[in-house]
């Protein structure tokens, strides 16, 4: 399994962080996330991104591929 981070009220996943503002603005989305590949990478990007306990929670997800794409 893996990790990412996701907006509690939103259920939108983080996928970038803006350090332009002063405290960082989270990039979110329905369609992109940050995968971690455990909960301690989780957590440290968390914390290097400035990311509001309140506001946001890591959470476990499954990559599941829908359809192999035949290559030529």
């Amino acid at each position: 399994m893996m990790q990412a981070i996701r907006h509690k009220r939103t259920k939108k996943f983080v996928y970038g962080t803006d350090k332009r503002y002063t405290p960082f603005h989270q990039r979110t989305s329905n369609n992109q996330a940050l995968l971690f590949e455990n909960y301690f990478t989780a957590h440290l990007a968390f914390k290097e991104r400035k990311v509001s306990k309140k506001l946001y929670e890591i959470v476990t997800v499954e990559l599941v591929v829908k359809e192999e794409e035949e290559q030529a």
